[in-house]
């Protein structure tokens, strides 16, 4: 698959689609959320979300994050990674080609992602836009094989329309 993409893992379909209609919801009038897509693969509960307008790669970041930490009935956080094609050269850790992203089972923070590059260095990117190089790797660098037809299209999200309202009935 030569786009970016991430996968979801336990997580139900009710969960993952209410939070991303969020996600998009919060991101109204960015082009980005306009048409997310979720598949879901055959007879598994492994989701496939493709953003039909490429995310900068923050708003990419920011995504995994939102989807790592979506409030779910049973407390369970879900297992997200992302896989970004960088085409660009606006962090000096990016590579050329696919990075991967997620979120370490030991954050704490609440407000980053871990960015592992083709070359496996792994950096701590937080959304000040900071990056740091760390020593452990916790995961490895591999972009995982995507056929999509071992997926059933689920949903097309789409945030819902900006009420605008004029300014003497704001309150």
């Amino acid at each position: 698959m030569k786009q970016s993409f991430i996968i979801v893992t336990e997580i139900s379909e009710d969960v993952i689609t209410n939070g991303l209609m969020d996600f998009a919801n919060q991101y109204t009038g960015e082009s980005f959320v306009n048409n997310i897509e979720l598949y879901r693969e055959n007879e598994t509960d492994k989701f496939l979300i493709l953003f039909s307008n490429v995310p900068s790669f923050d708003h990419f970041c920011f995504a995994v994050n939102y989807i790592r930490y979506i409030k779910t009935p049973n407390k369970k956080l879900p297992l997200v990674f992302g896989y970004y094609l960088n085409e660009s050269d606006n962090y000096p850790f990016l590579t050329k080609g696919f990075v991967k992203t997620y979120v370490s089972l030991n954050d704490k923070e609440y407000d980053n992602v871990n960015v592992v590059n083709n070359l496996n260095e792994t950096y701590l990117f937080d959304f000040g836009g900071r990056q740091k190089k760390l020593s452990i790797i916790e995961e490895s660098f591999e972009v995982p094989t995507i056929n999509l037809n071992n997926f059933n299209h689920s949903l097309n999200i789409i945030p819902s329309p900006v009420e605008n309202k004029p300014w003497w009935k704001i309150w």
